[in-house]
């Protein structure tokens, strides 16, 4: 007879309330969890970027003791703790192209700028780096970006530094329709220091605007008449128009107000003296003494010429042969007044010569002044 089978008993089924009571001690202890590790993340970001700040300040404490080296290692930490503040970078790379390694900050800035493109700052110093490379288009470029573009603090003062930097640059390099077109939207800016203004006026005269300067000049003096530094930019305008009288009392009365650079400004009399002397438009002159200071005049632009240019070419021996024939026969011309209008004309050809073959002459030499006067 077969032992009966007795059915084991049936396993217990969870009750829903169970269940969501364990779902729910689960998903508590996994949201604790979570918390917790995101209050550790939070207190290590914000260990991680007070320890950043400290470094930062430790760098341009340096930066500012002129001790570089130290300070990049500093400045280097601060970046790397906090990567997400880019003044950190921006300092380092400012160091970096302090210590004569411009593509190494070249390198710094550029993953900088394609986070952020609109980092004024950034901006900034990759136009500082592209000037030391030698990329001045680029630099250009930069520049306006700096000015235009965005600064978390100090902003006003940081784009004039950015404009005057970008101004220097193109009265360095000679551009003077990019200086004039950067010089006439700030030239009335009421905001402009004294030393500014007068800043400005002189870049005028460099862009070749030196009617803007004397405008500008004129009212510094009607503030403060014993502005020497404003006689000095008037008599350098008048130069540029060719009106070497007038520069010549312009620089007297600055060396009456400030007689300590006595000495410097005597130079510039001295020069303009020179320019006086040598300039044969100027009124009053006889037919003869214009005669004689127009042959003058093409013998210093013949010298200038052959001092530069020698012989190096064919044509520029052609040409200084003929210069020097027309000069011999313009001695024999039946016309004083037609011999000088040729002798001007001569000279003025050697100068065109030469500019378009040679480094700039010095813009106040006598020679390039009276050259200027004569082409106005």
């Amino acid at each position: 007879m077969k032992t009966p089978v007795i059915p084991a008993p049936p396993t217990p089924a969870a009750s829903i309330s169970e269940f969501i009571a364990t779902f729910a001690v689960i998903l508590a202890a996994v949201v604790g969890l979570v918390l917790f590790d995101t209050a550790l993340a939070r207190i290590d970001s914000r260990e991680r970027k007070v320890s950043a700040a400290r470094e930062f300040a430790a760098g341009e404490q340096l930066v500012a003791e002129g001790k570089n080296d130290q300070a990049i290692e500093h400045l280097r930490s601060a970046s790397t703790l906090d990567g997400e503040n880019t003044r950190y970078a921006t300092a380092l790379a400012d160091a970096v192209l302090a210590d004569g390694r411009p593509k190494d900050a070249e390198l710094l800035l550029v993953p900088l700028l394609e986070r952020n493109g609109t980092d004024g700052a950034a901006n900034l110093t990759m136009a500082r780096v592209l000037v030391k490379e030698g990329k001045i288009a680029e630099a250009k470029s930069y520049y306006h970006r700096a000015i235009y573009e965005l600064w978390p603090r100090g902003a006003e003062d940081n784009r004039t530094t950015a404009r005057f930097e970008l101004i220097d640059l193109l009265a360095s390099t000679d551009a003077r329709q990019e200086l004039l077109a950067e010089l006439l939207p700030i030239q009335d800016d009421s905001t402009n220091s004294l030393a500014q203004r007068k800043r400005i006026a002189h870049l005028f005269v460099v862009a070749g605007s030196p009617s803007r300067a004397v405008t500008i000049f004129r009212d510094v003096l009607r503030h403060d008449a014993k502005d020497a530094d404003a006689y000095i930019g008037l008599a350098e305008a008048a130069l540029s128009l060719g009106d070497f009288a007038t520069a010549k009392a312009d620089l007297v009365a600055a060396q009456k107000l400030s007689p300590q650079d006595s000495s410097s400004i005597q130079a510039r009399i001295s020069v303009t003296d020179s320019v006086i002397a040598l300039d044969p438009t100027q009124r009053g002159l006889s037919l003869g003494e214009q005669y004689r200071r127009s042959r003058y005049l093409v013998q210093l632009t013949l010298a200038s010429v052959r001092k530069c240019l020698g012989t190096q070419a064919p044509d520029v021996a052609a040409a200084l042969n003929s210069a020097g024939a027309s000069l011999v026969a313009s001695a024999a011309a039946a016309s004083q007044s037609q011999s000088i209008d040729q002798t001007l004309l001569l000279a003025e050809q050697l100068w065109a010569l030469r500019r378009g073959r040679c480094a700039a002459e010095r813009p106040d030499g006598a020679l390039a002044l009276v050259q200027n006067r004569i082409t106005q």
